[in-house]
């Protein structure tokens, strides 16, 4: 019994211990494919993501930089980090910077109802694309 109440302590401690921010869903709803333009990234900084949608279809990819976590920005060659000056290219690859990393991109699918769902649980290969014809 003691070791029951144990336990239980422990896995409080590590409750509190983890911010609520990793506990939260992962997959989000971003909206219908319409609502985004083509051919542009468009951020959305609640999520900390890039959305992009072509003809092809769209893609997700972090907005996080991944040697400290700044927010990147688009720039017309890719992505920066305003903070230490890593560049990515615009597959998210690391060109030059302190960073290490390349950005992740996350699976995209649809929901029931026709919207975008992004799956931060999932990473994909920069060329996936949801196809949205």
């Amino acid at each position: 019994m003691a070791s029951v109440a144990g336990l239980l302590a422990l896995l409080s401690l590590f409750r509190i211990a983890v911010p609520k921010s990793s506990r939260v869903d992962k997959r989000i709803k971003i909206g219908r494919p319409g609502s985004f333009p083509l051919n542009d990234f468009t951020y959305l900084p609640e999520h900390k993501i890039y959305v992009y949608r072509d003809n092809a279809g769209m893609q997700a990819v972090s907005s996080n930089c991944t040697h400290l976590g700044c927010a990147i920005e688009k720039t017309s060659k890719g992505f920066q980090c305003p903070c230490h000056g890593s560049i990515y290219n615009t597959k998210g690859s690391v060109i030059s910077g302190p960073a290490l990393k390349d950005l992740s991109w996350y699976r995209l699918y649809r929901s029931p109802d026709g919207q975008v769902i992004v799956d931060m649980t999932r990473g994909v290969d920069p060329d996936f694309r949801l196809r949205t014809n």
